[in-house]
């Protein structure tokens, strides 16, 4: 067959496997809810003259529009790798028959935009909901300039779309990138048996680059003036997220490394087989290892901000929000699915003899991996760059107390462990042998 209906095919995948959309479509909606309370807060204070108040919270509008869109491209394109990453097996027939790399691509292109259209609506109307109380907040801290009023109309609304539409492509087409590449006559033994991935070297160089990038615009924001360093903190924190996300499979590997005395001296044969497990799915831990960071990293920058200062800001309120809320439900979702994908894995261990109580043992070692790598890496990132920006800035690390870093850790910690657990009690109702010989769901 040479030639496919990248649309139909499309259009087949998604009623065919709706659950491995569910992430992305989350994400889609959080990032139209974001983009059109932003947005809509803009455009309110630019309909008003001009004055202090007024350009802050115009800037305000634009810089959590900005920080969205870069973060949903990166997000998005994670989780819809994973998501295309477990449909291997269709990809592999599609080349087996004829299917041309272009064809892959289009058809998960059609699916991120089918995806982000049917988002539009539902990020909109939360963001509209989103946007009022963020007004209200911004009022009643005193922070409105004087004759401002909300306006959520089709300026939000088309800025949503053009930011949904442009995401969805750009992370369908990393996400589409490997499955599109692989030669047919391997496509087929590459999907038989999952995990097995390998870091990749390219892919260390690339993190290595970002990471130098971070260093040395941590430098120069700390050279520099101390309202500068403030205002360039989320780009730095940002330019280290982005080397986490390229270089996640090193983190994954290295976490286990360093986990794998302890697992398998505590765990025994649960510890064993987390340990094995993690290193096998190195390139699928990334996806989870990477939101998890940027929760944690972000979190503790906006802490130790909060605690510098005399009352809450609705601003730094509202930026950790965003920023934790986006993160999680991209944690919770990939970790939900990386579960999910092992029924026949947990199945063929009950079949053989592991009890429940052993399943959730070895998902707990695992759990204990993924959070030392996420939680880890986030909490270096947020100490490189608040230990000598936030000095700069007048809000040292030493000011965090001691509640908020058990609170970020262990909170962080907790939700791996619930994501990922979070499927057992369903999985643990199919009867091993029928999860052995069907597909996880």
């Amino acid at each position: 067959m040479s030639v496919l209906a990248p649309n139909g095919l499309a259009t087949a995948s998604v009623r065919a496997r709706p659950s491995a959309f569910v992430g992305t479509f989350a994400a889609l909606v959080f990032c139209a809810t974001v983009v059109t309370a932003s947005v809509a807060v803009a455009v309110s204070a630019s309909r008003v003259p001009s004055s202090p108040k007024q350009y802050s919270v115009y800037e305000m509008g634009l810089v959590f529009s900005q920080i969205t869109v870069y973060l949903s491209i990166f997000v998005i394109g994670q989780v819809m790798s994973l998501a295309v990453s477990q449909r291997g097996r269709e990809s592999a027939l599609l080349r087996a028959i004829g299917a041309g790399p272009w064809q892959i691509r289009r058809m998960v292109a059609t699916e991120a935009l089918v995806t982000a259209l049917l988002a539009l609506p539902v990020g909109y109307g939360l963001g509209a909901l989103v946007a009022w109380a963020w007004f209200g907040a911004l009022d009643a801290g005193g922070m409105l300039p004087a004759g401002m009023a909300l306006h959520v109309g089709l300026g939000p609304l088309f800025a949503a779309l053009g930011t949904l539409v442009v995401c969805s492509q750009l992370g369908g087409f990393i996400a589409a990138r490997r499955s599109s590449r692989t030669r047919p006559s391997a496509a087929l033994s590459v999907t038989q048996v999952p995990g097995g991935e390998q870091a990749g070297r390219v892919r260390a160089s690339v993190a290595l680059v970002f990471l130098a990038g971070a260093v040395v615009l941590t430098g120069v924001a700390a050279a520099g003036s101390a309202e500068n360093a403030e205002d360039v903190i989320p780009l730095v924190l940002l330019a280290y997220l982005v080397a986490t996300g390229v270089g996640g499979p090193w983190l994954g590997r290295l976490a286990t490394r360093l986990a794998a005395p302890v697992l398998r001296s505590l765990g025994g044969v649960a510890g064993e087989l987390a340990v094995a497990g993690c290193r096998a799915r190195a390139r699928r831990l990334s996806a989870a290892i990477t939101p998890i960071a940027m929760v944690t990293a972000f979190a503790l920058a906006q802490f130790v901000s909060l605690a510098a200062s005399e009352g809450i800001d609705a601003t730094a309120l509202f930026g950790t929000l965003l920023y934790a809320g986006f993160a999680s439900l991209v944690a919770v979702n990939t970790l939900v699915m990386l579960t999910l994908e092992r029924l026949r894995e947990f199945s063929l261990l009950r079949t053989i003899g592991a009890e429940k109580k052993q399943v959730r043992a070895v998902v707990l070692a695992e759990s204990a991996i993924t959070a030392l790598a996420g939680v880890g890496t986030g909490t270096a990132i947020g100490c490189a760059v608040m230990v000598p920006l936030g000095g700069k800035t007048g809000t040292p690390v030493s000011g965090l107390p001691v509640w908020a870093w058990v609170a970020t850790l262990g909170v962080g910690a907790t939700l791996v462990w619930a994501a990922s657990a979070a499927p057992l009690g369903r999985m643990f109702r199919v009867r091993p042998i029928d999860g052995v010989t069907r597909r996880s769901a």
